[in-house]
């Protein structure tokens, strides 16, 4: 019988931080893989009931992936000016504090999760991919023991959506009626993220540009019919001229946030992907 699925709270000298462990339920060539997990939703949405969440370490868990994922602080919501002029608001680095604090705490309990210690990942789907590189950097920085690989879900990881580039651009012409992210979009976004008054923390939030010496294997999946994978698709090149091994490759069909739609054949093919990257480690 599978052990169930566990829900805590990490205490400590910050706010208290839930995380969600997911254990393995299959035998696999994966058998030993933990993958610790960041939903997206702009900083300002999302936790982990959402389908980006807890559907995609459910399908994971029962391929046999050990599963974590992070109920991060989140941003001040657009709009909400009461809350953005809070003296408590949360802003960068809080999330990615959060983030480092339950990766430590998955790695110190990574023989009682089932997992080795040599197969530990780090993933994130949308703004949840942003704070996955630059932990990884910070760990790699610090000496710390830093992920086996990343899995990268539709990405934003530039705080300027790059330029799309012609092919991109005639496949997503017209998209923009359909809300998908602009420049200016995505500029909000990342300047909410940090704050508004500190763009200077622009760089050190979103990896787009840094120095990628080190990092680790990382696999990228976009979704087709996405402007984000701009930012996906040069963030692979920046990790090849870095000499890093990097996989990208897109769903067809997809819109961006195919993660939170289990049930359809692109959150299908995802996971699949993912199970077999994590397979081949």
């Amino acid at each position: 019988m599978p052990l169930p699925i566990r829900d805590i709270t990490l205490d400590g000298p910050h706010p208290p931080l839930p995380i969600r462990v997911y254990p393995a339920e299959a035998a696999c060539p994966c058998a030993g893989a933990l993958l610790w997990w960041i939903h997206g939703g702009a900083f300002v949405g999302g936790s982990l009931d959402m389908p980006e969440s807890d559907a995609v370490c459910r399908a994971l868990s029962e391929a046999g992936v050990v599963c974590v994922a992070v109920g991060y602080r989140l941003a001040p919501r657009f709009g909400d000016r009461r809350a953005q002029r809070a003296p408590d608001a949360v802003r960068f680095p809080q999330p990615l504090d959060d983030c480092e604090r339950a990766w430590r705490w998955a790695r110190q309990n990574v023989a009682d999760l089932g997992a080795e210690p040599n197969r530990c990942h780090v993933g994130g789907a949308s703004a949840g991919g942003t704070p996955a590189a630059p932990l990884t950097l910070r760990l790699i920085r610090a000496a710390s023991p830093a992920p086996a690989s990343l899995v990268l879900a539709y990405p934003l990881l530039h705080a300027e959506l790059p330029p799309l580039g012609p092919r991109l651009g005639r496949r997503l012409r017209g998209l923009r009626r359909l809300g998908t992210f602009t420049q200016a979009s995505v500029r909000w976004v990342a300047c909410n993220y940090v704050g508004r008054d500190r763009p200077e923390r622009l760089p050190e939030a979103f990896p787009g540009g840094a120095d990628l010496s080190g990092f680790p294997p990382t696999l990228i999946v976009n979704s087709e019919r996405d402007t984000l994978r701009a930012s996906g698709e040069r963030f692979a090149e920046e990790l090849r001229a870095h000499g890093r091994r990097v996989q990208v490759g897109y769903e067809p069909g997809t819109s961006h946030g195919d993660l939170n739609r289990p049930g359809r054949t692109g959150f299908d093919a995802s996971i699949a992907r993912i199970v077999e990257w994590l397979g081949s480690d």
